[in-house]
């Protein structure tokens, strides 16, 4: 890998160029970037730069939020909803709480023209709905999930369900069964955690 393409670091700043404006503003830290993110006084889609990328690039393709968003896209999941999910869930996690993968749905269902994403951390499994106000969270500790299951819809697809308490259970349909097989796996992984 040559300097051009290396990765961004820790002590590497940034400058960024909101779109639609001539003027860059920064340079920033890769936590002050996190913070604009999460403030949204920037966008994903925004362009930034840094020395050795060579040209201006979407925040998105480059950065990828200190690359933790690209962590969580491996299983083809939409870019954009990926770091608009880690945002609103960086909000709200604890201190030393991490997130460790975002599902998409790949299309929402028949009566919701939104999609929900599903957001793993090693505390809490949360559900994100968009809505006409935003976006909407609804967390659930590990030791509240009673159990996980997984359904193949065919076509690529499937279902991911959630049972809270023994008595309520959630469907989240239409993800790709990729990130359907992921999510299983690794909430079994994180409701063994608890019971240890």
């Amino acid at each position: 890998m040559s300097d051009a393409e290396a990765v961004p670091t820790a002590g590497i700043l940034f400058s960024v160029l909101k779109r639609g404006e001539r003027d860059p503003l920064g340079p920033y830290s890769d936590e002050e970037l996190l913070a604009l993110l999460n403030a949204e006084q920037i966008s994903v889609q925004d362009y930034v730069y840094y020395d050795g990328i060579g040209e201006w690039k979407p925040l998105h393709e480059v950065f990828e939020v200190q690359e933790q968003i690209t962590h969580f896209v491996d299983d083809g999941q939409d870019t954009q909803r990926v770091g608009i999910a880690f945002r609103e869930v960086s909000n709200v996690v604890g201190a030393g709480e991490s997130i460790y993968y975002i599902a998409v749905q790949a299309k929402a269902g028949l009566l919701s023209k939104t999609k929900q994403c599903l957001i793993l951390t090693d505390r809490h499994l949360f559900l994100m709905t968009e809505n006409r106000k935003g976006y909407e969270l609804e967390a659930h500790p590990w030791k509240a999930v009673t159990n996980t299951l997984m359904r193949d819809e065919g076509k690529g697809l499937g279902t991911f369900s959630i049972l809270l308490g023994g008595e309520r259970r959630t469907d989240i349909a239409h993800i790709p069964l990729k990130q359907v097989h992921r999510l299983f796996q690794l909430s079994q992984e994180m409701k063994e955690g608890v019971a240890i």
